[in-house]
């Protein structure tokens, strides 16, 4: 695809969905990054496939920290402490795989990403089976 489309694309899909879609977004992307950074963490430093590694990790830190700063506090604080350290735990990881060029440190965490971003799907469809069954009825006057 023409990265000028794919742009368009990516730029239309995120300006129509709503704010738990674009979370789902942010977890796709994050796991998609992740695994292709754990296929390619482990080749020579300065060949294409460890730069590649290294932006995708980059890529995954940012959408961590989005997703951190994304936390609400207020609304559930145990929860966004949870996380919290959880994303911080994540970072590390990605960090030290950069570091040390160990694709098991992504290896590790890939699980639970993948649970994380299937966790925020079923929460996903069920905000959204929610919304249809408590939708708003207009009665003719």
């Amino acid at each position: 695809m023409d990265e000028r489309l794919r742009h368009f694309y990516i730029e239309s899909r995120i300006k129509n969905s709503s704010s738990g879609e674009l979370l789902l977004m942010l977890w796709e992307s994050l796991v998609e990054s992740a695994e292709k950074a754990e296929a390619q963490i482990g080749a020579p430093a300065g060949s294409p496939e460890r730069t590649s590694a290294t932006q995708s990790i980059s890529h995954c830190i940012n959408i961590i920290t989005e997703l951190s700063t994304a936390l609400r506090h207020e609304i559930d604080p145990p929860l966004c402490a949870t996380l919290s350290s959880l994303y911080a735990y994540f970072a590390r990881e990605f960090s030290g795989a950069l570091r040390t060029g160990d694709p098991r440190k992504i290896g590790t965490i890939l699980p639970m990403l993948r649970e994380l971003k299937a966790a925020w799907e079923k929460a996903q469809k069920l905000a959204g089976q929610a919304q249809l069954t408590s939708g708003v009825h207009l009665t003719p006057a």
